[in-house]
């Protein structure tokens, strides 16, 4: 990690760095909800640079970068990476004039930033993954009332991104309680069948013992397509291929019937 980053480490960093992988948004695709919010952010300042960032290890990431072309900068000191040291708004009126941007490339380099607001964007047990910030190349005052508009969103946009998380719980606890099912049905479908094939061994009659095993065959075969469907844990796998096994599996089982 670079010596510029070393001061604006937080305390709680790997903790932190465990919630930013939590919700599992960095390097994803644009989207349009948090774009909605950058544009909004930007009118609201009269501004043209609005970004929802991300802090990274030794980067911030933007999610949404509103009226700029790039998609990430250093984790240098000054803006993004000191905002979310603390749970107040981070706000430069003027850089150029306050001491703690005034080593950041952005103010110091050509790209000229003078304004910065930020406001952390704080997860419900408290980390700080990122910030929604204005900016401007230009100087300007900052009243309450914008403060705490950017605030409201800065919190709107961690409502979606909870959201989305227990979204994704949702999801997965749903999968997994289907992938459960689907073993019990499976094995209760192997039992009968066994119970079938046990059966058929009893009686006198040859035909009856015939039909028995012919309906212990057919749960057997019902439990081998139901294998075959949910074994498999890839996300995609060949038609071809499955539809082979299945049949492969399923002459199998009707082969019994010959013997």
């Amino acid at each position: 990690m670079r010596a510029s980053v070393a001061n604006i480490i937080p305390v709680d960093e790997p903790e932190r760095m465990a919630a930013v992988r939590r919700y599992d948004i960095l390097d994803t695709p644009p989207d349009g909800f948090f774009d909605r919010i950058t544009a909004i952010a930007a009118r609201r300042f009269k501004v043209p640079i609005a970004i929802v960032s991300i802090v990274d290890h030794d980067r911030i990431w933007f999610k949404s970068h509103h009226g700029l072309a790039v998609d990430q900068i250093g984790r240098d000191p000054g803006l993004c990476a000191s905002a979310i040291l603390s749970n107040e708004p981070h706000i430069l009126t003027d850089a150029k004039k306050d001491v703690r941007s005034l080593a950041n490339p952005l103010v110091a380099g050509d790209f000229g930033l003078r304004f910065y607001a930020g406001v952390p964007l704080t997860t419900s047990d408290g980390y700080n993954l990122g910030t929604l910030c204005v900016i401007d190349k230009e100087p300007r005052p900052v009243d309450q009332d914008q403060i705490d508009d950017l605030k409201d969103l800065a919190s709107v946009v961690m409502d979606q991104m909870e959201l989305r998380l227990s979204a994704r719980r949702a999801v997965s606890h749903a999968q997994l309680m289907a992938r459960e099912i689907d073993h019990r049905v499976m094995n209760s479908l192997q039992f009968v069948s066994g119970l079938l094939t046990m059966q058929s061994r009893e009686p006198d009659s040859a035909d009856a013992a015939a039909q028995l095993m012919m309906a212990a065959n057919r749960v057997a075969a019902v439990a081998q397509v139901h294998r075959n469907f949910y074994s498999n844990e890839a996300d995609e796998v060949s038609c071809i291929a499955f539809l082979r096994r299945l049949c492969a599996d399923l002459s199998r089982i009707v082969g019994k019937r010959s013997r």
